[in-house]
């Protein structure tokens, strides 16, 4: 019996329009039903053996249905593309909405706002198109993304806030997945929240997610990064009545150039073990310039133990930031036995060699562990960058004015041990790097 999967089928024999463009058009066996998937896989495997496709008749004697292409108009393949996928997003809403029902009779609302959230993401992702392209026709665009980096001159990237850094990857690109790995009390989410507000005050629209603390801490993290207040002034109420003014100028200026300039720099409400799919579907509706994710290794996802959780979030983590186009930055710890090293990632190595960059924040001694001093070293080092980049810069912590300040770059440093070095901070900043 005709259908329109079929009427697809029929547009590509027809008029001898590759097998494979079905891969263009975000096709694949799931969208076909009962014969037209025998039809499906039978039209592959004639393809690998004979090179071409078979008769309509010879594919209609296979699957035993001498009408399967009877009554069809020869329409385009882009119309029959169009209505095969609208089937398979009915299909499929209809089951969410199945499975669902079910949970709610079984008054079980968790697993029906689950399925929901599944649903929405599954539907969302169908409308994305991912087709092969010409080599010359991203190499022509690789060209444009020169010319517009030399003629401005500006970091086209969303920036890190560390001038060598940013230098050395371009700052972070669109696609990327970014990852922040470091020991606890080190300061990550003190770094995520720096990155993030540099990008904020670029004019980025900014989507933060803090796993492991309320927002409250961290909009008090924020604003202390940018007045240079003490979070622990903000907190306990002992700032100057001058710190205080000029907090709320800040506050209050800083709503006005966010509406002026169309930007935002949202919270979302996190606390422990908030679901990936709920981030994701927050990602996909507001679209930000770069989405943070302070703590992934504390989103659910189906996975029951740690190591294939840790690594489901971060396939989906990944692929979001390729369907969106967005960068994507989530903070990690090392292992405790696997400090400075990219195996002790959320339990394996699989995290950081999917990951597009990775940069380790580091304690610049062993002995800094646990030290309560306001001003203090670390090391943030590019371990893995896109096309190879390396790097090490040391940075100033100082947790009275709330500032991560690169302090230099580093060369040669054993881990074990510090090696002084003169200060080449000067030296570096006069660089013209598109001279190098």
């Amino acid at each position: 019996m005709s259908s329109i999967g079929f009427g697809l089928f029929k547009a590509l024999v027809e008029n001898n329009i590759p097998f494979s463009n079905l891969q263009n058009y975000s096709i694949t066996e799931d969208h076909f039903r009962d014969k037209e998937l025998s039809a499906y896989r039978f039209m592959r495997q004639f393809i690998l053996e004979y090179g071409e496709y078979p008769r309509l008749e010879t594919i209609s004697r296979h699957i035993a249905d001498e009408l399967a292409f009877a009554d069809l108009p020869s329409e385009a393949a882009e119309y029959w593309v169009g209505e095969v996928k609208e089937r398979k997003r009915y299909t499929d809403l209809h089951s969410y909405m199945l499975e669902m029902r079910r949970s709610i009779e079984d008054h079980n609302i968790e697993e029906a706002l689950d399925l929901m959230g599944q649903g929405y993401l599954s539907i969302r992702e169908s409308y994305i198109t991912k087709r092969m392209v010409d080599l010359r026709e991203v190499q022509r665009e690789v060209l444009t993304k020169h010319d517009e980096a030399q003629s401005t001159q500006e970091l086209l990237g969303v920036p890190f806030g560390f001038p060598y850094i940013d230098n050395q990857s371009g700052g972070a690109q669109k696609g990327d997945y970014i990852i922040i790995v470091g020991q606890t009390g080190v300061g990550k989410t003190f770094l995520a929240l720096k990155v993030a507000k540099s990008a904020h005050s670029r004019g980025k629209n900014v989507l933060f997610l803090s796993t492991e603390m309320p927002n409250l801490q961290s909009a008090r993290r924020v604003l202390g990064i940018e007045g240079r207040f003490s979070t622990t002034d903000l907190k306990k109420g002992t700032m100057s009545y001058y710190g205080r003014e000029r907090a709320g100028r800040i506050v209050n200026e800083g709503a006005i150039i966010d509406g002026e300039q169309g930007n935002y720099f949202q919270l979302l409400p996190g606390g422990m073990f908030p679901k990936v799919e709920d981030f994701a579907v927050v990602v996909k509706e507001l679209k930000p310039d770069l989405a943070v994710v302070d703590g992934a290794y504390l989103l659910q996802a189906k996975s029951k133990s740690w190591w294939e959780k840790n690594m489901e979030v971060a396939v989906i983590l990944k692929n979001l930031a390729l369907n969106e186009d967005i960068p994507i930055l989530a903070t990690y710890q090392y292992g405790k036995k696997d400090t400075g090293k990219l195996e002790g990632v959320g339990g394996g190595f699989a995290i950081p060699q999917i990951a597009s960059v990775v940069l380790s924040f580091e304690y610049e001694r062993k002995e800094d562990v646990g030290n309560t001093n306001e001003v203090q070293s670390r090391v943030l080092r590019l371990t893995k960058g896109r096309d190879g980049e390396s790097g090490s810069i040391r940075v100033e912590y100082n947790m009275r004015t709330s500032q991560l300040i690169q302090d230099r770059r580093l060369s040669g440093r054993i881990y074990s041990e510090v090696v002084e070095e003169p200060d080449l901070t000067e030296e570096m900043d006069d660089i013209d790097y598109a001279d190098i």
